[in-house]
């Protein structure tokens, strides 16, 4: 069963809401017009792109999240939206970044009309009041189909379940490698402008046990069992094994070549450190867009 809203509600809300500046029309009956409008084209868009992996129909739908046509249900979870708040609300991010429905979905990711009537719907609170013909197709797709008794979790192995154990710890691993590299680019701007050796001896202890926590954490976000498919956590994902290598190879260099204040090695080595620092916090900015989104320090 489909229905055609979705097209005469996004065309109310580019064009300026025709429906609410109607002049019979109280202020309120207007707004309630927009948001019945608003909330039919989210329901539609749900039906059509959403609804086969993440419906009541299903036994085990993807992310254990089966109830996307109930909006009301939906509205209530604060993990997945905040009402008047899209840019906090997880489920616009997902959407907005195409990780919900992925790149890889039968029905392809959302399109800007659908991605606007979400954020309009988040921003006029969520409602969930429908109208009368699509109330009733949601009380089918809810009730129709009961889900399955859920079966007992099998095919996971001891070894795989303690790997996915293991990457859940990735997130809090992060700190030390960049705390530890960071200071150690303290140290040798502090060597560099002291022109003194000891300072040496401090930046390759740092660097030794930065490259060391390094490569634990990107071996940590390797095992971590992230569902996304944006370009941004895959590129998080690379950048930040990349940057363990590069922190490696500059220790590596530090504990290979004397490294004397003035040398060229020393020069080397000081570049080799300014670079693994940027790429650290860079890695570290897109691990953070990944949780809040790109735009999430825009002033």
């Amino acid at each position: 069963m489909k229905h055609t809203l979705l097209l005469p509600a996004l065309a109310c809300m580019l064009f300026g809401g025709l429906l609410s500046a109607a002049p019979l029309a109280p202020e309120g009956e207007a707004q309630s017009k927009e948001a019945l409008l608003v909330t039919a084209a989210v329901f539609e868009f749900f039906e059509a792109k959403c609804n086969d992996c993440h419906g009541a129909q299903l036994a085990k739908p993807k992310g254990k999240f089966g109830y996307t046509m109930d909006l009301k249900r939906v509205a209530g979870n604060e993990e997945y939206v905040v009402p008047g708040e899209p840019d906090k609300s997880e489920l616009y991010r997902l959407v907005n970044e195409d990780e919900m429905p992925g790149k890889d979905s039968e029905h392809g990711v959302a399109n800007a009309a659908e991605k606007l009537a979400l954020r309009q719907w988040i921003q006029l609170g969520a409602p969930s009041a429908l109208p009368a013909s699509l109330a009733a197709w949601q009380t089918e797709l809810l009730n129709a189909h009961a889900p399955e008794p859920e079966k007992p979790k099998v095919g996971r192995t001891f070894f795989q379940h303690v790997s996915v154990w293991l990457g859940s710890f990735h997130a809090a691993s992060t700190h030390f490698p960049i705390a530890l590299l960071m200071v150690a680019v303290l140290s040798e701007a502090l060597g560099w402008w002291t022109r003194k050796e000891t300072w040496l001896t401090c930046t390759r202890f740092l660097l030794l046990l930065g490259a060391a926590s390094a490569v634990n954490t990107a071996a940590l976000g390797w095992l971590n069992a992230y569902s996304g498919v944006s370009s941004v956590y895959k590129f998080h994902q690379w950048l930040g094994t990349g940057t363990a290598l590069w922190a490696v190879l500059t220790a590596g260099c530090a504990v290979l070549f004397e490294c004397r204040e003035g040398s060229p090695e020393r020069a080397r080595l000081r570049g080799a450190l300014f670079l693994g620092a940027a790429l650290v916090g860079l890695t570290g900015f897109l691990g953070g867009a990944i949780v809040y989104g790109l735009d999430y320090h825009n002033w």
